[in-house]
C-alpha cells in the first residue's frame, strides 16, 4: 500500500464498487517504526468476486483478520489477493528496514511469505479481539500503537539509513541503477546488497524496479501517454524494456492498462490524436 492516494494499486477505479480504504499516520513516537496505518472494508454480494492487485512496496504488514493476525514479508512483485464476502482488515506497514529491529531474523526469509504474526511477535489476544471489533481505523489505531510500544525492539542507525535509501528510490526517478544509490548513500554496492538482504528482506535492484513500476502505472492514469518518453526518463534502455517489464508484472501491456484505467475524456483524446502504441 501507498501512502498518499491509490498509488500502487492496480484498476483503481474499481475500488468503491469492491472496497473503502483508509489511511491514518502513525503517531510521532512511532513514525520510525511504522509507515501508515491502514483499514480495508470489503462489501461484495454472495457470488462475486474481485482480484485486488498491488504493485507492492518494499515493506512488512501486520494484519489483523477475522481468520488471524498475519504477518506479511515484503513481496518481490505484485500483491494478488480474491476478495469476496464482507469482513474488514485493520493493519499496519511498517517502515522499510524497521520490522528488522522487531524480529532476531533476516527479513529476506519472510520474502513472499505470510505467517501467523504470533510465530514472530507477542500477541495480546485482548489487543488482537479490540482492534477487530474497531468500529473504524481511528477507533483501531491507538490500540494498535499502545501495543506496539510495548514490544522490545532494537533499532540499528543502519536500519535508519536503509529507511532514508528507500525513501530517496520513491522520490527521485532519476536513481535507477543500484550504483547510483549506493553513491548517493555513500556506501558500496556490496554494503547496500547485504545490508538490503537482512532488513528490507528484497535485493535492491528489485526495489527500484518496482519504484519505477508504480510510476509507470501512476502515469497510465492520465490516458495519453508517452510511453517513448516514460522509458528514457525512468532509466529504461528503450520502449520496448518498459513494455515488457511492465507486461511480465502486472499481465497486461502498459498502452493496453492505461486504455482500460483511463478516464473518458483521456480515451477521447487518445482516439482522436495520439500516436499508436507499439504494445497494442
Amino acid at each position: 500500500m501507498g501512502d498518499g492516494g491509490t498509488r500502487g494499486i492496480l484498476r483503481p477505479a474499481a475500488m468503491p464498487e469492491v472496497f473503502t480504504l483508509d489511511r491514518l499516520p502513525p503517531a510521532d513516537d512511532l513514525a520510525d517504526l511504522v509507515a501508515v496505518h491502514w483499514r480495508v472494508a470489503v462489501d461484495l454480494p454472495p457470488g462475486r468476486q474481485h482480484e485486488s492487485l498491488v504493485l507492492s512496496y518494499p515493506a512488512v504488514n501486520l494484519s489483523f483478520e477475522p481468520d488471524g493476525t498475519w504477518v506479511t514479508g515484503p513481496v518481490s512483485g505484485t500483491y494478488r489477493r480474491q476478495l469476496s464476502g464482507r469482513f474488514s482488515v485493520c493493519a499496519v506497514r511498517f517502515r522499510p528496514a524497521a520490522f528488522r529491529s522487531l524480529v532476531d531474523r533476516p527479513v529476506s526469509g519472510l520474502r513472499n511469505r505470510v505467517l501467523p504474526a504470533g510465530e514472530l511477535l507477542p500477541l495480546d489476544d485482548g489487543v488482537v479481539e479490540a482492534v477487530r471489533g474497531a468500529a473504524d481505523l481511528a477507533a483501531a489505531r491507538p490500540l494498535v500503537e499502545d501495543w506496539l510500544r510495548g514490544l522490545p525492539r532494537s533499532p540499528t542507525a543502519e536500519q535508519v539509513e536503509l529507511d532514508a535509501a528507500v525513501d530517496l528510490v520513491e522520490t527521485d526517478r532519476e536513481l535507477t541503477r543500484v550504483d547510483q544509490l549506493a553513491d548517493r548513500c555513500g556506501r558500496s554496492v556490496r554494503w547496500l546488497q547485504r545490508a538490503f538482504a537482512d532488513a528490507v528482506g528484497l535485493p535492491v535492484k528489485q526495489v527500484i524496479r518496482m519504484a519505477r513500476l508504480r510510476e509507470v502505472a501512476q502515469r497510465a492514469l492520465t490516458g495519453d501517454v508517452d510511453w517513448a518518453a516514460v522509458a528514457a526518463d525512468l532509466g529504461y534502455a528503450d520502449q520496448a524494456h518498459l513494455v515488457r517489464d511492465f507486461t511480465a508484472t502486472v499481465g497486461t501491456p502498459p498502452g493496453r492498462y492505461a486504455r482500460e484505467v483511463a478516464p473518458p475524456s483521456s480515451l477521447s483524446k487518445t482516439a482522436t490524436g495520439a500516436v499508436p502504441s507499439m504494445d497494442a
